[in-house]
């Protein structure tokens, strides 16, 4: 065989073997990955290949995408391209139980009727613009459908949760079960009853979830229940005390709402008495004792005031009587950005900030082996507390003020998550016959449905599974007065949002529980960023500077007209000409106006100049340096071979 036929055949069975490989490695190794990026963008969780793994049956997910549309638009192609390859992920990694196509929806299509049809919103970047559709459709093998309507950006640290969270539902279709136990009037089966009968809260977790609210006279948590949902409760009896904490060992899922004082309670105590409906008003205060001491958390009866925080309130002037507002510590927000966990998917994605009236704030009482102790809520530095019943009384805020500590004060936690194994509250075993009684009726504005009793199961004494348990230090957030619009009916705060968002994550599987918010794909220009934050306290140094310059021109202003040397224009008399000395002070503080803000303009243009030299080194070095250094190599090479050749020779 010549050398020229046996080069031929060795390439030919070269190339045979270069598509061979790539035939087999697609086929028996999609779901290899070698991800080496810092947060692990092209990894998914366990949390999420524990779903995957538990799929029973074949996922369809179709992403509806206007590519063409998208082009003005580089934010979201990139964010296009992020969750394209997350899906790639999930269907590598699900073994064929995920199925994934890409549809790209042109207008005036068939393909744009598909997606309208689904629920995919239509979006455009600007008026007369093509409608860009990018949302996802979930299907399972009995044509149930999910949908996220338009995939956000800004949500972009919560991608792999809300595709995982489809897939979960898919294979799980059944709304989440919420068994409710509480003493206010909040039933979500009667939120479709008269207008309003039930608080925004209670009507979307009545659209949201299957609620069944239990009886006073409960005796058994229902056998299909997911989340325990205890809001406010009144007077338990150890007997159901116990079967409380049974289903916390066994199922470990629990949204509970406890209150030091609450207003809704007191409020609702000077009703009149009704023969017709004898009912007892709701405790003003609420606990879970001796479950919370079992779980390592503690609750004073004490209100915690934030003074950063305080939301103003109507006050009329005991001197004018005028009214006016001031702030008050007793009522306060909760910003989203300092207040509230930016990791927990419970709060991570809220953003308008939470608004609590007379809360408490829970404590760490003892620190449980294997018990995680999380806060997801908490207040400003600028604290104190007061007694319940002193907080009852509504103090005014001036009042509040004349008792606030000239020091001190401290982060409070408003709200906390509890996660691990914990230990039954009821280590010598179930409470006897004599301690069975059911309380006195509690008071509901509708019947409550009947319990469907759990079957009879022995005693635990540790976690079945390991607990997921908000607990939250105020009840009155959940009211209407906290956060909505009496006119328009909107919210002005995540008050509803959190609670639901919590009762939502609970209600997931043990793998959704565990997931966390993740970092986004785009990194902050960290240098930048320092750049830009060294330039913005110089301006506030500046600006600063000019107003203690206006600062001390009034006060030689005011000097001159008390010594008789002043025209009275600064004293009110408008008519009146400047005097030498004013108009010298007047002209030197524009000077100095005109000099501090040509100071700032060339500030804002050294910043602008250094971000630009630094846009074209970065340019430079990913453009131009690596071409360069590997043409210089290879030049370097070349004379280098070139020299042991000629010395060769």
């Amino acid at each position: 065989m010549s050398a020229r036929r046996y080069a031929l055949l060795a390439a030919l069975a070269l190339f045979i073997a270069f598509i061979a490989s790539n035939v087999i490695a697609n086929s028996w190794f999609r779901s290899w990955r070698l991800d080496l990026t810092e947060n692990h963008l092209y990894s998914i969780s366990r949390g999420t290949q524990e779903t995957l793994n538990q799929l029973t049956e074949p996922v369809q997910l179709t992403l509806y995408y206007s590519r063409n549309a998208a082009q003005p638009v580089p934010q979201l192609q990139a964010y296009a391209a992020r969750v394209r390859e997350m899906l790639q992920t999930f269907q590598a990694r699900s073994h064929g139980r995920v199925r994934f196509t890409e549809v790209n929806v042109e207008p005036f299509t068939e393909a744009e009727d598909q997606a309208s049809e689904a629920g995919v919103q239509a979006v455009r970047p600007y008026e007369g613009a093509d409608p860009i559709y990018f949302g996802l459709v979930g299907a399972n093998a009995i044509d149930d459908t999910r949908v996220i309507p338009l995939f956000d950006p800004q949500r972009e640290s919560f991608l792999e949760y809300e595709l995982t969270r489809i897939i979960y539902e898919l294979e799980n279709p059944e709304r989440t079960h919420v068994a409710l136990i509480t003493s206010l009037p909040i039933d979500p089966a009667a939120a479709g009853g008269r207008a309003g009968s039930q608080s925004v809260f209670a009507t979307e977790m009545g659209r949201v979830l299957d609620v069944t609210k239990l009886a006073p006279d409960f005796t058994a948590i229902p056998a299909n229940t997911d989340v325990l949902a205890i809001i406010h409760p009144g007077a338990l009896t150890p007997a159901q005390l116990y079967a409380i904490d049974q289903f916390i060992l066994r199922r470990g899922r629990a949204f509970i709402a406890l209150d030091p004082a609450s207003m809704q309670a007191a409020m609702s105590g000077g009703a009149g008495f009704d023969p017709f409906n004898p009912v007892l008003p709701a405790p003003t205060a609420s606990t879970l004792e001796p479950l919370l001491g079992a779980w390592g958390v503690a609750m004073a009866p004490t209100v915690v005031l934030d003074q950063e925080g305080a939301l103003p309130v109507s006050v009329q002037d005991p001197q004018t009587g005028q009214t006016s507002q001031a702030p008050q510590p007793l009522f306060f927000q909760v910003p989203a950005e300092t207040g509230l966990d930016r990791e927990d998917l419970m709060t991570a994605w809220l953003r308008r900030g939470i608004n609590f009236g007379l809360a408490g704030g829970l404590t760490r009482r003892t620190q449980l082996e294997g018990v995680t102790f999380t806060p997801l809520i908490r207040t400003s530095g600028r604290t104190m507390r007061m007694p319940a019943e002193q907080a009852l009384a509504r103090p005014s805020p001036m009042e509040v003020f004349s008792m606030w500590p000239p020091s001190g004060g401290r982060r409070e936690n408003v709200a906390v998550r509890l996660s691990g194994n914990l230990t039954t509250a009821f280590p010598d075993g179930p409470p006897s016959a004599d301690e069975v009684d059911a309380p006195e009726a509690a008071p509901s504005d509708q019947p409550a449905a009947p319990t469907q009793a759990a079957p009879q199961a022995e005693q635990l004494r540790t976690s079945a599974t390991p607990a997921e348990i908000v607990i939250v230090a105020d009840t009155d957030f959940l009211a209407d007065d906290f956060y909505v619009d009496p006119q328009s009916g909107g919210t002005a705060a995540d008050n509803a949002s959190f609670a639901l968002n919590a009762i939502d994550v609970l209600g997931g599987s043990d793998a959704l529980v565990s997931l966390r918010s993740r970092a986004p794909a785009e990194r902050k220009m960290k240098l930048i960023d320092d750049m830009e934050r060294a330039a913005q306290r110089r301006i506030e140094s500046e600006q600063r500077r000019l107003e203690g310059e206006l600062q001390e021109t009034q006060t030689r202003l005011q000097q001159l007209q008390a010594h008789g040397r002043g025209s009275g224009f600064f004293a009110g008399d408008l008519g009146a000409e400047l005097t030498p000395e004013e108009q010298t002070e007047v002209e030197r503080f524009r000077e100095r106006e005109t000099q501090i803000r040509a100071d700032l303009r060339g500030l804002a243009r050294d910043l602008r100049g250094d971000i630009e030299r630094l846009q074209a080194l970065v340019i430079f070095i990913n453009v131009w340096l690596a071409p360069l250094l590997i043409a210089g190599a290879g030049l370097f090479l070349f004379w280098r071979r070139q020299r042991r050749g000629g010395a060769a020779r």
